[in-house]
């Protein structure tokens, strides 16, 4: 095994993870526990009754309970984004309470490394917001698309801030 991989789970235990793979979870993590989110990585079973899920597991999942709002976050970091491998982690059997959804959000994330945004099919912005990471820092941030939202990124303040 490469020095740049280690198993997710363990010595020995599943698929190999890469450095860059790592270091991806590693930003968006900040990027939301900055935004408060109590953030798991790779969460073995879901967080309480009000969401579920069969046949997947996140990279990262956020939860935040706020003014009797609940927030929660899915995150899937792909280092080589293909469509059909993001398909194949049926994300589609997770399952939220209603009232999560009237009370709150679910929000999916995909990030994605500076370089390879090319490689994402944008008609999934219907349902993610796509993130594009630097070495250290988010670089852009794409909102799902809403109907009446402007298509235009977020950029992350760290990046407008070096460009002055």
């Amino acid at each position: 095994m490469s020095p740049k991989m280690i198993s997710a789970r363990g010595p020995g235990l599943g698929m190999a993870e890469s450095a860059v793979h790592r270091s991806m979870k590693a930003i968006v993590r900040r990027e939301l526990e900055r935004e408060r989110f109590a953030v798991v990585e790779e969460p073995v079973v879901p967080p309480g009754r009000r969401v579920s899920w069969t046949a997947y597991r996140p990279d990262l999942l956020g939860y935040r309970s706020e003014g009797g709002k609940e927030e929660v976050v899915l995150v899937e970091c792909e280092t080589r984004p293909l469509m059909r491998r993001l398909e194949a982690k049926k994300c589609s059997t997770v399952w939220f309470q209603p009232r999560v959804y009237r009370g709150g959000s679910v929000r999916k994330i995909l990030a994605v490394p500076q370089g390879r945004l090319h490689r994402v099919d944008m008609r999934i912005r219907r349902s993610w917001d796509i993130w594009v990471l630097g070495r250290d820092a988010t670089m852009a941030k794409f909102p799902a698309v809403q109907e009446s939202a402007a298509c235009e990124p977020r950029f992350s303040k760290s990046i407008i801030e070096a460009s002055d």
